[in-house]
């Protein structure tokens, strides 16, 4: 009986002592837990950065096609603003002829006139010298006729009146003279005045022609100006649009950096929290494993059951995996041309 008080109050000391142990393996755990919580990240700040970075994003796309349909638009503006320089410049080269054909036909005509002009003068002095030779053979025939004369008396028939006959003849070439005369002057009124209707025909047009000339080269002088500007407004669109390219690659660059980031810190914690688990379930089972000593301790205080000594259990082995991804980028020029990812695991045992 001595024996089984000893033996008693030996259990009673080491359910106690057991006991306590218990109480302090459940503060450790607690503080285990409580030190081994997951540091919490900002996962909602970092989606709703996500979501600003991605509208952002998508605004800089949407700028970017309304750039390219801007720099579209003004490259064919300047295409047909080329093609209207291109025909307004064929018909002021043909205008420029049309005005070096009708200064030729001015100077023919004025060669023409010049030519008719002389002409005239030469008719004039030709008829000069032919009226001045008429009186000049009408004087002789005259002188002659008045030494050749006799009188001679017959009773014959009375011959031909010379003096009738030269009137007549001095009449008649007076007549053909002045037909002559008229007609030339006729002829040359009527030349006159269709050179003359010419000339002014061949000045309006020539005038026509320059202020039209004038004009075309007004409206491609205007051509070019806004030829030229909308050349610049290309020039600046295009700078405009490399310059959003830059910005937009070093922001989906940042973007890239930002999500292996966070997909780097989703591996750590989902591994943290594996690690944790593991951790847990290890103090469990020491839990679990102490509280069945109690109870069969308290049983056999109650006389429910015989001492049976519990084999301790065997420690379970933990393996730890871990997983890292590297990820790597070629960049020229501040443009991702190349990216390639590399996934290692790692294996830890635990016992």
């Amino acid at each position: 009986m001595q024996g089984l008080n000893t033996r008693l109050s030996s259990y009673l000391d080491k359910v106690r002592s057991l006991e306590r142990a218990n109480a302090d393996l459940e503060l450790k755990i607690k503080q285990s837990m409580l030190e081994r919580t997951p540091k919490g990240h900002d996962i909602e700040g970092m989606l709703a950065k996500a979501h600003a970075i991605e509208d952002e994003v998508r605004k800089k796309a949407l700028e970017n096609a309304r750039i390219m349909l801007e720099i579209d638009n003004a490259k064919l503006a300047a295409d047909d603003f080329r093609v209207k320089w291109e025909a307004e410049h064929v018909l002021c080269l043909s205008a420029e002829k049309d005005c070096q054909a009708l200064r030729k036909g001015k100077t023919d005509h004025e060669q023409i006139i010049t030519t008719l002009g002389a002409d005239l003068e030469s008719l004039k002095q030709e008829l000069f010298f032919l009226k001045r030779n008429h009186a000049e053979e009408m004087d002789a025939q005259k002188d002659r006729v008045a030494k050749d004369e006799v009188n001679v008396e017959v009773d014959a028939a009375q011959g031909p009146d010379l003096a009738l006959i030269l009137a007549e003849l001095r009449s008649h070439y007076e007549s053909i003279v002045q037909k002559n005369k008229e007609d030339a002057e006729v002829w040359y009124k009527k030349k006159m005045a269709t050179l003359h209707t010419v000339v002014k025909e061949g000045n309006e047009a020539l005038r026509i022609a320059q202020n039209d000339s004038v004009e075309r080269q007004r409206f491609l002088q205007t051509l070019e100006v806004e030829l030229d500007s909308l050349r610049k407004q290309v020039g600046a669109l295009e700078g405009n649009l490399c310059e959003t390219n830059q910005k937009y690659a070093l922001e989906m660059q940042r973007l890239q950096v930002t999500l292996t980031q966070l997909e780097a810190d989703l591996t750590q914690l989902r591994l943290d929290m594996q690690r944790n688990k593991t951790e847990y379930d290890q103090l469990l089972r020491v839990k679990q494993t102490l509280e069945m000593e109690i109870a069969t301790y308290r049983r056999l205080l109650e006389g429910e059951e015989q001492i049976k000594e519990i084999p301790p259990k065997r420690e379970p082995d933990i393996r730890t995996r871990k997983i890292v991804k590297v990820v790597t980028q070629t960049m020229v020029n501040g443009k991702v041309v190349q990216e390639s990812s590399e996934v290692e695991q790692i294996e830890e045992q635990k016992k």
